[in-house]
């Protein structure tokens, strides 16, 4: 999405890029023009794999997102998350095509090996799932889509719309029993 002039709308064009898996490029003056240009010049003149597919065989993964995957580009890469129930014995294959062939790669998922940081990608998949549901949830709200944005805020503890985070300290400090308004 390209936006220009001295009042570009920018939550209109960054949402634009968002809900089309793309990139936001904003030019609010003169001296910007150039450079932008060049930017998305180079961003789209570079795609690395289009009609990118990612298929899950011999291990049941869940909730993957984002539902379409789009093109990769040499500036940006694709993050692709999700669940999965039981073993992680199977295969992740990544189809595509280059300028000039079809790609594939297979990643067998028994050859990796679990690290202590893979206890964060749980959240990450977290804030993308209650980022795209929010984002359609905002003209009627939906009961469903807020029950499932407050469950997921509640499960992996992360701020949403719905749920905050209060601390309580169990020290009683004015011990008198007195309270003054201030």
């Amino acid at each position: 999405a390209f936006g220009i002039g001295s009042s570009v709308n920018r939550y209109l064009i960054e949402g634009i890029a968002k809900s089309g898996l793309g990139e936001p490029f904003i030019v609010t003056s003169s001296y910007e023009a150039k450079v932008t240009a060049k930017k998305f010049r180079e961003y789209v003149s570079s795609p690395v794999l289009t009609n990118v597919s990612v298929n899950f065989t011999d291990f049941d993964v869940y909730d993957v997102e984002p539902a379409t995957i789009p093109d990769l580009f040499a500036q940006r890469p694709i993050i692709v998350s999700g669940k999965w129930r039981g073993e992680s014995n199977g295969q992740i294959e990544v189809k595509g095509r280059t300028g000039k062939e079809a790609y594939s790669q297979i990643f067998r998922m028994a050859q990796n090996k679990s690290h202590d940081t893979e206890n964060v990608l749980k959240y990450l998949w977290a804030r993308k799932r209650i980022s795209l549901l929010s984002d359609f949830n905002t003209d009627v709200e939906n009961s469903e889509i807020k029950s499932e944005i407050t469950n997921l805020g509640l499960t992996y503890n992360l701020l949403t719309r719905y749920t905050s985070f209060i601390a309580v300290r169990d020290i009683v400090r004015n011990t008198e029993g007195q309270a003054k308004d201030v």
